[in-house]
């Protein structure tokens, strides 16, 4: 390209320079010489014309930088969260701690949905929208993980939650295995509910997930 480039200037400078001096010397210039400055500038200006398109051929071709670029190897990109629809029998069961550690449940009821970020309650007009809720989620297999989030919105079926502090994802991904094994004849069933995911994946601003909630034992 650079070639290209420096002989179109000298090829251009030449076919000026030979123009200009032969209009300050038509007069006095024999015939033969008349028609070397013919030559010599004709030939200046086809190469060029010859170099100018060789030159925006070159430009053309050029490859344009893609425009998603690759992404560098140091940004790690966000997993998925892990969630889990429960669809039929047995539910978890969420209990609501209304004081201490040994006063009774104050409200329990089935869960639907379970994410690392978000719980979706089996009932609704207990709760309502902004209202903080604390307690506890009881898997089938005994295992267990507290809650603390904000009510988001109810629908006409359920109460969405999101979280406070994250839900233990080896929790979850212990629950998913078991669920897979026992659903071996069948196969197992999607993990992500398409209701959960429009209801959850919208967090409100003063409600980010702060850290894996533990569950105090007295």
């Amino acid at each position: 390209m650079k070639t290209n480039l420096i002989t179109l200037i000298l090829s251009s400078a030449v076919a000026v320079a030979v123009l200009v001096a032969r209009e300050s010397s038509f007069l006095t210039t024999s015939v033969h010489g008349r028609y070397y400055f013919a030559a010599i500038m004709l030939i200046s200006v086809i190469l060029a014309l010859i170099t100018l398109s060789r030159l925006i051929r070159s430009l053309w071709r050029r490859p344009r930088k893609a425009v998603n670029a690759t992404k560098p190897a140091h940004k790690k990109e966000n997993r998925s969260e892990y969630r889990i629809q429960f669809d039929h029998p047995p539910h978890p069961i969420f209990i609501e701690n209304s004081g201490g550690p040994q006063s009774a449940p104050a409200f329990t009821c089935p869960v639907l949905d379970v994410s690392e970020t978000g719980v979706s309650l089996g009932y609704v007009g207990v709760y309502f929208p902004g209202q903080t809720v604390q307690g506890e989620i009881i898997f089938a297999s005994g295992r267990s993980a507290p809650i603390n989030g904000v009510v988001a919105r109810q629908t006409n079926r359920q109460t969405v939650l999101l979280l406070h502090c994250t839900i233990d994802p080896s929790i979850l991904m212990a629950e998913q295995r078991e669920r897979i094994a026992l659903q071996k004849d069948d196969g197992p069933r999607p993990a992500v509910s398409p209701s959960l995911k429009d209801n959850l994946d919208v967090r409100l601003p003063s409600h980010q997930p702060k850290g894996v909630c533990r569950l105090k034992r007295s």
